[in-house]
C-alpha cells in the first residue's frame, strides 16, 4: 500500500495529539490554533489520503469481486481513511455533553472497477456494464466496488437515558389505567 498525504500533520506514523479525550474549551482553541497553521480548516475525525492495489472488493451486492490486473498492471484506488488515532474514538472539538456519545467512524462509498464476471448465475450485473472477453477466455466487466471515503463523526442518543425515559413511560402508562 502506497500512501500519498494532502496535509503532512496526518501521516499515520505522526500520532494525534488527545486523540478522543474530553478536552477543556481552552485546550481546544489551544488545539484548534495550533492546527489551523498548517490550513484553514480543522476536522473533527481527521482522514489520510492512501492510495490502495487491492486484488479484489466487496460490490453493491456485497459480494466479493475479482478485481482485474495483469502482471505489473494493476488497478489503483484513492481511499480516505480514518487517521488510526481516532478510528472508534470520541470526536475532537465535541461539546462536554455529547462528548461521550460521539464516535469518529470510517465512511464508504462506491467506485467503478473492472472485475472478473463471476457470471449471470451469481450476480446479475446491470445490462449498461459492458463485458470484455480477453484471449484466455475470462470476461471482466464495469462493476462498482466499495472504498473508503472518509472519516465521520456520528453522535448516537444516550442509551442510558433513553431506558429510563421508556420506564417512565411504562410507569405512568400503568398508573393511568
Amino acid at each position: 500500500m502506497q500512501e500519498f498525504w494532502y496535509d503532512p500533520y496526518y501521516k499515520h506514523e505522526i500520532s494525534l495529539p488527545n486523540a478522543g479525550k474530553l478536552l477543556s474549551p481552552r485546550e481546544n482553541q489551544e488545539l484548534l490554533r495550533n492546527e489551523t497553521q498548517l490550513r484553514s480548516a480543522v476536522d473533527c475525525c481527521p482522514s489520510v489520503l492512501e492510495m490502495v492495489e487491492p486484488e479484489g472488493g466487496k460490490n453493491q451486492d456485497d459480494q466479493y469481486v475479482e478485481l482485474y490486473r495483469d502482471g505489473e498492471n494493476r488497478q489503483r484506488f484513492y481511499e480516505l481513511s480514518c487517521h488510526k488515532d481516532i478510528v472508534g474514538r470520541p470526536c475532537r472539538f465535541i461539546d462536554r455533553k455529547l462528548h461521550i456519545q460521539s464516535k469518529c467512524i470510517q465512511k464508504y462509498s462506491y467506485t467503478y472497477a473492472l472485475v472478473k464476471d463471476p457470471g449471470r448465475h451469481q450476480h446479475q450485473r446491470p445490462n449498461y456494464f459492458p463485458a470484455f472477453p480477453l484471449t484466455d477466455g475470462a470476461t471482466f466487466t464495469l462493476d462498482y466496488i466499495r472504498v473508503r471515503s472518509g472519516c465521520s463523526c456520528v453522535v448516537t442518543p444516550n442509551a442510558k437515558k433513553k431506558r429510563e425515559k421508556k420506564a417512565k413511560r411504562r410507569v405512568e402508562k400503568d398508573e393511568s389505567d
